[in-house]
Order: C-alpha cells, then structure tokens, then sequence
C-alpha cells in the first residue's frame, strides 16, 4: 500500500466515496481545499485507491478531516496508516483536533486522542423567520474567526464565501457563510453573540440546509447524528458564548 498526495483525476472517485457514508462532499468543496494553500488530501492506494484523508495546516493548529477507507479495506490498519502519516505531515503542533462518529472514538483514543465535546449534525426543519443582512467578505472576519476558534484561516474562509454568500445579524456582532449545494446546503461558520442567529442563516438557505453546531434547538431542527471533537496536544480554544456552528469542511 502507499499513501500520496490525491491527483484532481482522484476527486470523482473520493467524492463517491464520501457519499457511500452520507458525507455529501462535492467537486467544490475538494477544489476549495486543494487552491486554501492550507490543506492536502491524501489517498491509500492499493491497485486503487481504498482510503483517503484531508490535513489542513493553520500553523499551531491542525485539523483532520475525511479519513475513510473502502468497506472491503476496514479493520487492516489502512485507516491508522493514513492517521499517522497525517499526524506526522502536520509536524509538531500545539494541538491537532478531528471531528469523530460516535463510533470511530475508540479508534481514535487508541491513537492518542482525547475527547473535548460532542457536537450535533442538523438539518434545519423550520419555523424560524430569517433576519439576516446579506453582505460580502471583509479582512475584518477573518479575525473574528480567529479570536473563536483560535486559529487563522483567512484565505480557506475567503473561499468558502466565494462559492457562497456571507450573511450578518440585523442586531448583534458576527457573520455566517452560506453554502448552497446539489445534494446538501450547509451553513457555517457560524460565529454570533445574536441567539439563534444560527438558525436565522439556516432559513436563509431554507429547509434541509445543514450545520455542525453545539447548540442544536429542538423547535428548529432534528439532529441527524452526534460528533465528537477530539484532539491531541493541548485542547483547543474555542469560545463558545459566540461559536454557534463550524465550517462543515473539518467534518469527516
């Protein structure tokens, strides 16, 4: 087996892939990753690929995302080789977070992972008018991005906001990224001190659009299932009296 670099000739197939396990990632989303400069997507390749996972690099800070691996390649150590190699080609950080199912936590704390929190993934049910300003993006947000979730992100953010839109509560501080798709409309990040301004966003793409939040309200949405944040290193600095829901790309 060896683990490289994905090629954009590999994206149709980890797209694919990624929908087997309802993850709904589209050719965008791997070309917003590929031109942030911040992230790489490596593939496990044996006469084909059989596993993938996506490292972005925020200095201090690294995220993992998108580690899978084929249904026939499970329980061989496939998915711990592609962990390591990423935790090895992210370097020495301070903290290195992932989002994990439920039922991937014991894998994780075996390699050294340790649980923060659970988050929820929903879908928007409605019933909640949108009170949002629509608007563009401005250098400014990226620092309110950083002062939330501890690290800088500004050209990967920019991005996102290109391929969408940025909305902002009609009282209060903060903003929301809009990500309308084919097969799914997420919203996030989400950063506010507006309460359920999350929610606000969510009605701006309209029923079914989806989030990564740790503040999920019954009356607005249903949660599809539960996340965990974990990590290594030092545990991360998020504030959460502002942080209403992530930027979906770290999921996986």
């Amino acid at each position: 087996m060896k683990i490289r670099l994905a090629e954009r000739n590999d994206y149709a197939y980890l797209i694919n892939l990624s929908q087997e396990e309802g993850w709904n990632y589209e050719l965008k989303d791997f070309m917003i990753m590929e031109s942030s400069g911040c992230s790489k997507t490596l593939v496990a390749d044996h006469d084909g690929i059989i596993g993938m996972i996506t490292l972005f690099d925020y200095g201090d800070i690294g995220w993992i995302s998108n580690l899978l691996v084929e249904r026939g390649f499970r329980k061989m150590g496939v998915g711990r080789s592609l962990l390591m190699e990423g935790i090895r080609m992210l370097g020495k950080k301070k903290t290195i977070a992932l989002f994990s199912t439920q039922e991937s936590v014991p894998f994780y704390e075996r390699n050294g992972f340790a649980k923060d929190r659970d988050f929820h993934f929903i879908k928007f049910l409605g019933g909640f008018d949108s009170l949002v300003k629509k608007g563009g993006w401005y250098e400014s947000l990226e620092l309110i991005d950083k002062l939330c979730f501890g690290y800088s992100r500004g050209r990967l953010l920019r991005l996102l906001a290109e391929s969408g839109s940025v909305v902002f509560p009609t009282a209060g501080e903060g903003f929301a990224i809009l990500r309308p798709g084919e097969s799914e409309s997420t919203v996030g990040p989400v950063i506010s001190n507006k309460e359920n301004f999350l929610y606000s966003a969510m009605s701006a793409l309209g029923v079914g659009s989806t989030a990564v939040t740790p503040c999920p309200n019954p009356r607005f949405c249903e949660t599809i299932f539960k996340v965990t944040l974990m990590y290594l290193g030092d545990k991360p600095k998020i504030d959460y009296s502002i942080a209403q829901a992530f930027a979906g790309l770290e999921y996986g």
